[in-house]
């Protein structure tokens, strides 16, 4: 139910930029972030963001460079955007928390302000096909009723797998509610489209680590969220984070930069193995 909602939503909007393609796309974990931290799973809700920081930048970057230049035999060029810095900034602020030991109210002030600030630079006018806003609010309508059961079938797996659930969600929830960017790719035959949905994914994830962490953040208090078992997952999506930003500043993805991005999540999936183990 929770995968038709999301085909729902992006089936039913007719996109105009990258920063709605990003509204759009974010509602799935949005939803579902706000679902967890009303019932104080804030792992949960914090493991189901980094998972999609990381995920998304995958994505963009291994995944769409690696169609295109199979697709067309060139180079991604996407030319230098202004998200570009906005990675960095995110990064460095993900990069930081792990310092503080908690993700509080005060983060959750710092991660508004600027979302406010980013939405504010991209904010620009879209076109909505009137026939289409059926489509969104069904689609909504079913993530939202749906994403309790997603949080249920995720503690069932942690249960039965001995698994904690935010090692659960971090896997699960990212790639529920990004199959449509995988599936838009395949079946993309223009190359601006693929370049339209890229700058989406990176919208999508500077949106991802500001506004849902803020909504965290709030939703946790004074007292905070500890970060202790969460810690590498921060590290990882701040080191993604930077290698994305490094090799997307030159305005285009190589087919070697994808590679070294799948590098950057073989390590990521490392990190999860060797905790396993010692569970």
């Amino acid at each position: 139910m929770f995968a038709l909602g999301v085909e729902l939503m992006y089936r039913g909007v007719k996109i105009g930029s990258p920063y709605f393609i990003a509204l759009i796309s974010i509602l799935p974990e949005l939803i579902l972030t706000i679902e967890s931290s009303m019932r104080s799973n804030y792992y949960v809700a914090l493991s189901t963001v980094l998972g999609s920081v990381v995920s998304l930048y995958v994505i963009g970057i291994s995944f769409f460079g690696i169609v295109h230049f199979l697709r067309w035999k060139s180079h991604f060029k996407v030319g230098k955007q202004r998200e570009f810095p906005f990675i960095v900034v995110t990064s460095l602020l993900l990069g930081l928390l792990p310092l503080f030991g908690r993700l509080d109210f005060l983060w959750g002030i710092i991660f508004l302000i600027l979302f406010l600030f980013y939405s504010a630079i991209k904010m620009t006018s879209t076109k909505i096909n009137a026939r289409a806003i059926p489509s969104l609010l069904a689609g909504g309508l079913i993530i939202w009723f749906s994403s309790g059961w997603l949080l249920q079938d995720i503690f069932s797996i942690s249960s039965a797998f001995h698994i904690p659930p935010y090692y659960v969600a971090v896997f699960i929830v990212p790639i529920m509610s990004n199959i449509q960017e995988i599936s838009t790719a395949f079946r993309s035959k223009k190359e601006n489209v693929m370049r339209e949905f890229l700058l989406g994914v990176i919208n999508e994830n500077v949106m991802a680590s500001t506004l849902l962490l803020a909504i965290i953040g709030f939703a946790s208090g004074i007292n905070g969220v500890e970060l202790n078992y969460l810690n590498p997952m921060i590290e990882i999506s701040f080191l993604v984070g930077t290698l994305a930003y490094v090799l997307v500043k030159n305005g285009e993805i190589r087919l070697s930069d994808s590679l070294i991005m799948i590098l950057g999540l073989l390590l990521f999936i490392s990190q999860f193995y060797g905790k396993f183990i010692i569970l």
